[in-house]
């Protein structure tokens, strides 16, 4: 269940349409008109909460966090007490710019029939899930291990960008930058790791379209499938140009 206030204060900056206002008799003590109002409400609170836990949980499987319970606080305005019950599900549509569904959220909320209104209604949205931090100063290309990083529990309402939740998104990945001590990983920080680096011993084979050759070699730099990289040959000590065929083997022309 959310938890509601009414936000008064805020009640006159509220786009709040009411078209039409009926009053009945009073029933045992309690007027229909009251009876509507709870109802009204109940059925604001209910379909809001329902529509942030159904993007929770979208934004939960899009993302690959694992599952999640939003802690959901509503504000609605004093002006929603006037408002009837709806006889058709509420539309609702989320009018805010944050990238996650947390934090201060903003949705317009519209009934049609049998008396049209619409109201705006804030949000304050808590999701904790899981996000990877720095356990050391990684340096450019140096390869992420599970070692590295480490996962905690918090609230994404303070994060505007790209995260990682589960170990298995980046472990294996090159630094594209150093990232520092403490640093939250994103993707945009991480890479496929090369098909061959720089440091690892090569075997160079030479060809001229009739003639094979094959030498050892040091690769200079790192790269993946076809890119040139330098290569030292390990024999003669020049350095040339090779194309990446897989791990382990570049090939050049003679």
């Amino acid at each position: 269940m959310a938890t509601v206030t009414r936000n008064s204060a805020t009640a006159p900056l509220i786009a709040l349409l009411l078209c039409v206002a009926v009053f009945t008799p009073a029933v045992s003590g309690q007027s229909a008109l009251e009876q509507s109002d709870s109802a009204a409400d109940a059925q604001i609170e209910h379909q809001v909460s329902m529509a942030i836990r159904k993007e929770v949980n979208l934004a939960a499987g899009q993302h690959r966090w694992p599952a999640v319970q939003p802690e959901i606080f509503l504000r609605l305005p004093s002006g929603s007490q006037r408002l009837t019950l709806c006889d058709s599900p509420l539309a609702i549509e989320r009018v805010d710019r944050r990238r996650y569904p947390a934090g201060r959220l903003r949705f317009a909320v519209s009934c049609h029939q049998p008396t049209p209104w619409q109201l705006m209604i804030q949000a304050d949205v808590n999701v904790t899930v899981p996000v990877a931090f720095a356990v050391r100063t990684l340096r450019k290309d140096e390869i992420v291990s599970a070692d590295d990083i480490v996962l905690k529990p918090t609230d994404i309402a303070s994060i505007n960008r790209e995260f990682f939740a589960s170990a298995q998104d980046f472990i294996g990945l090159r630094a594209l930058r150093q990232i520092r001590r403490d640093q939250q990983l994103s993707p945009s920080h991480l890479s496929p790791a090369y098909l061959v680096s720089a440091g690892d011993k090569v075997m160079i084979q030479a060809s001229n379209g009739q003639f094979l050759a094959n030498m050892s070699g040091i690769a200079l730099e790192g790269g993946y499938t076809k890119q040139q990289i330098r290569v030292r040959n390990t024999s003669s000590g020049k350095v040339i140009k090779a194309a990446i065929a897989k791990p382990g083997l570049v090939t050049t022309l003679f």
